[in-house]
């Protein structure tokens, strides 16, 4: 008898249910099935994009396309600098490119492959400097030495004019060494 209430107090261990044996297999399994289905809605969906436009804002933001500058040019007939107003497309931030661009496309004297290449602005000094980098092109203009000064005066006076934090200007021909 005693081996018989030995056997009913002995604890019989529970079997575990197929659920929580299987647990993290299932949800690895479930989540690999939304992805598989987030993956195809993106494949199909993917063509199309629905976007408005308000088309009010359209017609505010056409009517002040353009941006008024103020620019020197030389005047190679009175041999004078004189200051003139641009036209340019409407930007957030002019940069010394945006208006040197405007003096070579408004000086009649400079052919079309005279370029502009790249301007920055660097402490020399105690003085913030900017050298304007002008493409080989304008090597030619050195020949004529008073169109030459004109038009780089006409750079320098537009750059001051524009930048108050800049005091100097030096302008460099590629291929030569800095002209002052």
């Amino acid at each position: 008898m005693e081996k018989g209430k030995k056997a009913k107090n002995a604890k019989i261990p529970k079997k575990k249910s197929f659920f929580r044996k299987n647990f993290s297999i299932i949800i690895l399994i479930l989540l690999s099935g939304m992805s598989i289905a987030i993956n195809y809605y993106d494949k199909e969906n993917s063509e199309m994009i629905n976007v408005e436009v308000d088309k009010n804002l359209v017609k505010a933001s056409s009517n002040n396309a353009q941006q008024k500058i103020n620019i020197f040019i030389y005047n190679p007939s009175n041999k004078m600098v004189e200051e003139k107003e641009a036209y340019i497309p409407k930007q957030k931030n002019l940069v010394e490119g945006d208006y040197i661009n405007e003096v070579i496309k408004d000086t009649n004297f400079l052919t079309k492959n005279m370029k502009f290449m790249s301007a920055y602005t660097l402490r020399i000094d105690g003085e913030n400097t900017t050298i304007v980098k002008l493409n080989s092109e304008f090597t030619g203009l050195r020949s004529n030495q008073a169109l030459f000064n004109g038009f780089a005066q006409s750079v320098s006076n537009t750059i001051l004019k524009n930048f108050s934090n800049i005091k100097k200007v030096i302008i460099q021909i590629d291929g030569e060494a800095i002209i002052q």
